[in-house]
């Protein structure tokens, strides 16, 4: 799962049933005024970002994923799109209105939101009787958490993935590098510009589990 491949590209998409996006931006804006150093933005992730970002991955291997940070759900809904049939997405958000606006603009039994920290991702993962991941993608502004909260997610995260795992994350600046270069054997890195605001991209693979207990 840690070698990305070379793979078609796939177009953008919108959700399964996702409602408008004015309504999506409205949800976004006012979880942002309410809480801008938890919403990295109030743009929907760009066609450009999304497909750099998923790109090349072997998604006839991928049966469970998390994402961290879905917000009004653009990630979510191309992952959705790529994701086998008998795969599972557990998207997680602290953001009420987010996962609220995730289940009914995106009625998909693969789809399992939850609303709650990532730092409690073992405890969520549990509870859907799972103790392993394959992918995990993350929007979550790492430049603005707690360190020690920041320290936790990629340690719990790097324990969850399987020896083959990928770690992703979508970022403004470059806080989350460090914590991946720590807990991670290989680390590439990307920006994308064509997005409000451009981001920079990771690709951490080659989990150490020992480093992160």
């Amino acid at each position: 799962m840690a070698d990305v491949q070379e793979a078609t590209l796939y177009p953008a998409s919108r959700p399964h049933g996702r409602t408008s996006d004015l309504k999506a931006r409205l949800v976004a804006a006012a979880e942002f005024l309410k809480s801008p150093t938890m919403v990295g933005s109030s743009f929907p992730a760009s066609h450009w970002l999304i497909n750099r970002m998923l790109h090349g991955i072997d998604w006839s291997r991928v049966t469970t994923m998390l994402e961290y940070g879905p917000g009004t759900g653009a990630f979510t809904a191309a992952i959705l799109t790529r994701l086998p049939s008998h795969a599972r997405l557990i998207a997680i958000d602290t953001s009420a209105s987010f996962t609220d606006h995730l289940i009914s603009a995106i009625p998909d039994q693969r789809l399992h939101v939850v609303t709650g920290s990532a730092a409690d991702v073992q405890h969520i993962m549990a509870s859907h009787g799972l103790s392993q991941a394959d992918c995990i993608i993350s929007g979550l502004p790492f430049s603005t958490l707690e360190p020690d909260a920041a320290t936790q997610i990629i340690d719990r995260s790097a324990q969850l993935l399987c020896p083959d795992g990928l770690f992703m994350a979508y970022q403004m600046r470059t806080a989350v590098r460090p914590l991946l270069e720590d807990r991670f054997g290989s680390v590439r890195a990307a920006y994308e510009w064509r997005n409000i605001p451009p981001c920079h991209l990771f690709w951490a693979s080659e989990p150490n589990q020992a480093m992160a207990q």
